[in-house]
């Protein structure tokens, strides 16, 4: 009998009638064949917090209780998993063939590593486990309230023989490293246009506006989804792309995308807006950078994307375009049609790199819309640009250059 169980007094007695145990999956499931009687609720429990779970406290369903308790370990700093399911005849039915009557839901680090003897291929393989034994659990059980059949907590122990995560640990716990369904499609339309797992990590990062490495997945959860998706071939990958498009403009009528055939009847350009993006610009879209600096070596395609930044500093992600080629007529097509989505507001001062094809697109789409070029960008080619034809004398001139530049910054 286990400690958990002597707080439940009421059926410490049936447990020890009989106790055999099956293995399901990575659950331990304890079963019961015999009558179990009626229980009685919990004493009224006055002044707690909401957000806490508490002995008594009442779920329409063991699903329900899971998330209640899942909610909370996430605020403090913990994950939880699924343990021991005990089970027993009296409580079989159509809706619970399992005959499930009571759940131990119990802390990610709880438990004990099984020790047992593995081969020399698989000790370089091996992962250090994060189990310590802790004790901190929860457990639910069944009762009959007003002859509804509810869930209610019969133990409940929060305390940790860990060190507890904080806000930003917590989120990469594998328990909460779910890929959100909205990020979904826009991973799957990025990876389907051959966006490499970085980029569609950046694109990701700057459509939320978050800093580099706050998303709350990683970049091989990114991947595990991408390979779990089927038809992933590079051979079908156009027509998945305009799949995936309308099946995001069924879903919101707010997702802006076009896109050209060639004469062999392959895709030859592609572009795409999110709703909220679109709102966003409405709001930010005064100043706007383009950056066509990405490639998809998967295809040799030019990626273009427009960002800009808010009130707060943020980046923000406005569109993406996929080209055939970095010439003047694709550039061309692309401005058109980011005008299209954003109902021919033209930005005030639009920032690229020093293309020359681009600048041309701009001068004739966007005449009254001033161009600069962005000033990392000349930056990492002055270099190139300066250091022969000076000389020595290049590190005075560089010092020089960054000098003007953050007094620019100041002003």
């Amino acid at each position: 009998m286990t400690s958990e169980e002597n707080n439940d007094a009421s059926d410490w007695h049936l447990e020890a009638l009989k106790d055999y145990t099956s293995i399901y999956a990575d659950e331990h499931v304890s079963s019961l064949p015999f009558h179990e009687p009626q229980y009685e609720l919990f004493p009224q429990v006055h002044n707690i917090d909401e957000l806490v779970p508490f002995e008594g406290q009442i779920f329409n369903s063991d699903d329900d209780a899971y998330d209640f308790y899942s909610l909370f370990a996430r605020k403090n700093g913990f994950s939880i998993r699924r343990d021991h399911v005990y089970r027993s005849c009296i409580h079989e039915s159509e809706h619970n063939p399992m005959g499930v009557y009571k759940r131990e839901f119990v802390c990610h680090r709880g438990g004990i590593v099984k020790q047992r003897k593995i081969n020399e291929v698989e000790s370089k393989r091996k992962r250090k486990s994060s189990k310590c034994n802790c004790m901190a659990k929860m457990l639910v059980a069944k009762r009959t309230i007003d002859l509804e059949e509810k869930w209610v907590i019969t133990y409940f122990n929060n305390y940790h023989n860990h060190d507890l995560l904080d806000d930003k640990e917590v989120q990469f716990l594998p328990a909460y490293r779910n890929i959100p369904i909205a990020d979904q499609s826009r991973i799957l339309l990025l990876s389907k246009a051959g966006c490499a797992i970085s980029l569609i990590t950046r694109v990701l990062e700057l459509e939320k506006g978050i800093d580099t490495g706050s998303l709350p997945f990683l970049d091989k959860d990114i991947r595990n989804f991408i390979q779990s998706q089927s038809s992933i071939g590079k051979e079908n990958d156009a027509s998945d792309v305009l799949k995936l498009c309308k099946s995001l403009k069924d879903i919101d009528d707010d997702f802006k995308y076009e896109f050209t055939i060639d004469e062999n009847n392959k895709l030859e350009h592609i572009i795409w807006a999110f709703g909220d993006s679109i709102r966003a610009y409405e709001t930010f879209g005064d100043v706007v950078v383009f950056d066509t600096t990405y490639r998809i070596n998967r295809y040799d395609m030019p990626l273009g994307l427009w960002v800009g930044v808010d009130n707060h500093g943020n980046s923000i992600f406005f569109g993406c375009v996929l080209l055939r080629d970095e010439k003047i007529p694709s550039f061309t097509w692309a401005l058109k049609n980011f005008l299209a989505f954003v109902q021919g507001k033209y930005p005030k001062t639009i920032l690229t790199d020093q293309d020359l094809a681009l600048k041309e697109a701009i001068a004739m789409e966007l005449p009254n819309t001033k161009h600069a070029f962005c000033i990392w960008h000349i930056v990492s080619k002055l270099s190139s640009w300066f250091s022969f034809a000076l000389g020595s004398r290049y590190n005075d001139f560089k010092q020089e250059f960054h000098r003007i530049m953050l007094i620019g910054d100041f002003m």
